[in-house]
């Protein structure tokens, strides 16, 4: 008769319930503890207690159950919070670097063009657009972002016709970025008279935002 392999009196099909059983309590401490870990995260960064959260980032418990991308990626987000923008670009150099998923590589380089040419360092935003339309995705997404580099990068004037036709049938949000864009365009191409009316028309636009309905 066949005689089921054994190890230490115990049979390997127990044996392997046994794995599978100390496999699933593990996971769901890692899960629970990632869980936690990631709560108390969001409850610091709401409260703005910056300072607090770098710390918990850094702790040994995160450092172990949550991954070094996340990590690298919380950081830059408490920086740009604080307006650290010395220690933000730094954050970015370091993630540039870091292997990731698709969707964090996309995310991460729509969110470091936005960070460069916040801070006039069209240098690296050129880099970073560069990558974005390597990549043939997200096409609409990119051309606003090449449009938006031509114009304060490059001080491009090309797109003042199409802008201002498209203007008043665009939603709020938009009108806003056209008024400053075109504003720039005007600046550039040494109208200051076009340009002043398009920046009162952008602060106008700030000051009355929409009403948000109930």
């Amino acid at each position: 008769m066949f005689e089921p392999v054994t190890f230490a009196g115990i049979t390997m099909p127990l044996i392997s319930f046994i794995l599978l059983g100390s496999a699933l309590v593990f996971l769901i401490i890692v899960q629970g503890a990632r869980s936690m870990i990631s709560n108390k995260l969001q409850s610091l960064f709401t409260s703005k207690l910056y300072d607090e959260f770098l710390d918990t980032v850094d702790k040994p418990s995160t450092r172990f159950f949550i991954p070094a991308y996340n990590r690298a990626y919380l950081r830059l987000n408490a920086f740009m919070a604080k307006g650290s923008a010395e220690k933000a670009k730094a954050a970015f150099d370091q993630l540039l670097t870091m292997r990731s998923t698709r969707t964090q590589r996309d995310d991460l380089l729509f969110k470091a063009f936005q960070f460069y040419m916040q801070q006039e360092d069209f240098e690296d935003a050129k880099a970073v657009l560069d990558e974005m339309r390597s990549y043939g995705r997200h096409e609409e997404r990119v051309e606003e972002c090449v449009r938006a580099y031509e114009i304060f990068g490059n001080s491009s004037c090309a797109y003042i016709d199409e802008m201002e036709a498209a203007f008043d049938e665009a939603p709020y949000a938009l009108k806003v970025s056209y008024a400053l864009m075109l504003a720039t365009q005007y600046a550039s191409k040494k109208d200051g008279g076009s340009a002043e009316k398009w920046q009162d028309t952008a602060r106008e636009l700030l000051e009355n935002p929409p009403e948000k309905s109930s």
